[in-house]
């Protein structure tokens, strides 16, 4: 399984992505290759240039995405968007992917400026650059083969942004909403280092923040910012091709799956609220819990307590002892650690009655892919549900029906593709 390990320890652009995929110096991911797709799908609406750069006291590729016309006049919505990549010859999977990173991007501007994400007129986000920046990166992945995708805890910065809406605090609004739930660092300085693009890819394509472990890399690539601040890292982002520790399910030709060291915190509670609770859940899922639960038991004297669980990687394993003691009375933490088989997942976009619906795809070890591995985004479907009038296991079972059919013919052409290479 090819693994990208994505390291924005001085934030995350979308442009700074790309150049980064590029310094791998992939033959299968070139400037004269990009140069063509743009020409071929995107027509004559920009141009790239890459150069070297120093930032501090490292140099990595600093990308231009020129436009050949005026884009500060142009603001387009989540339709409009959706039309452009329609109009494209792009394999369904990479449409399909970087249209979700839109809809991200819409969805938490709707919840920003209240109102629904169809309603979203983008400004920057909409841009030709950033059009080609998103649109790109899912094409890299898949002429690099990548499967699956990890990231350190992102930086954000600190202070303030300008941007079409005015001064902004950093992280800006979109940015928190994109990583809500979600560990981030909030510090680096130099203002904004961490763009609503920057976030929407590592949504998109990470399931959890942290540190591979072992990990053995056959290429490191390092993308730079177009701004130079003295104040902080470096601008720049290290992306590294490789692969973490992987093993075979018990079993000739088995596909190949993760299986990843996790901690399983714990703490009896006997004297603490049911609102208490909930809220010790919503902070443990908050500072990068992979999950967080709680178990009746019965303790000393016959009292009736719980037993408040969470699951966690080795890099917020701190964080969340802290929250156990920050949120709740225990005298200590229990940790184990265990060992988890971690299937591959991605997230494929289907229209429903009209509108996009995020789908989770699971992929099984030896499983043939099926229904039970489609699960439909909640938000999405309550949103739609509220639009249309229908109930939401309807709606569920459209999104499972129309995702399958994506999925089954998107891993036929993948697997014809592999075949002819």
């Amino acid at each position: 399984m090819a693994t990208l390990y994505i390291e924005p320890f001085s934030g995350l652009a979308g442009d700074m992505f790309l150049a980064a995929l590029l310094d791998l110096k992939d033959e299968r991911f070139t400037l004269e290759r990009l140069r063509d797709f743009v020409r071929d799908e995107l027509g004559d609406l920009c141009t790239l240039e890459v150069q070297t750069v120093w930032r501090q006291n490292l140099s990595g590729l600093l990308l231009d995405v020129v436009p050949r016309t005026d884009e500060s006049k142009v603001h387009r919505g989540l339709r409009e968007i959706r039309a452009l990549l329609a109009s494209t010859r792009l394999s369904e999977r990479v449409r399909s992917r970087a249209e979700s990173v839109f809809v991200r991007i819409a969805v938490a501007e709707g919840r920003v400026h209240g109102c629904s994400p169809d309603e979203i007129h983008f400004h920057e986000v909409g841009a030709v650059d950033t059009i080609v920046d998103v649109v790109l990166a899912m094409q890299a992945l898949e002429w690099l083969g990548i499967e699956r995708v990890l990231s350190q805890v992102p930086v954000t910065g600190t202070g303030v942004v300008k941007c079409a809406h005015g001064l902004m605090p950093v992280p800006a609004p979109a940015v928190a909403e994109l990583l809500r739930g979600r560990t981030v660092r909030i510090e680096g300085g130099g203002g904004e280092r961490l763009t609503p693009t920057g976030a929407a890819l590592l949504a998109e394509l990470v399931d959890a923040f942290g540190d591979p472990g072992r990990f053995t890399a056959s290429a490191v690539g390092y993308g730079a910012g177009h701004k130079d601040p003295a104040e902080g890292p470096p601008n720049l982002v290290r992306v590294q091709l490789g692969g973490p520790d992987i093993a075979a399910d018990p079993g000739a030709g088995a596909p190949v799956h993760a299986r990843a060291r996790v901690w399983l915190l714990e703490a009896n509670l006997d004297d603490t609220t049911g609102e208490e609770l909930g809220l010790a859940l919503q902070q443990l899922f908050s500072a990068g819990a992979l999950d967080a639960w709680c178990v009746p038991v019965t303790m000393k004297k016959g009292r009736p307590g719980v037993v408040l669980c969470a699951l966690a990687k080795d890099a917020e394993r701190v964080g969340l002892e802290r929250v156990y003691l920050d949120f709740t009375p225990t005298l200590g933490v229990r940790s184990t650690p265990w060992e988890r088989l971690e299937c591959a997942r991605r997230t494929v976009v289907v229209e429903v009655l009209g509108c996009p619906v995020r789908v989770k795809v699971r992929t099984r070890p030896q499983g043939r892919m099926d229904e039970r591995d489609l699960s439909p985004e909640h938000e999405d479907l309550v949103a739609l549900a509220g639009r249309s009038g229908r109930g939401v296991r309807e709606l569920e079972r459209l999104a499972i029906h129309h995702a399958h059919g994506m999925v089954v013919q998107l891993d036929v052409g993948r697997s014809a593709q592999d075949r002819h290479q």
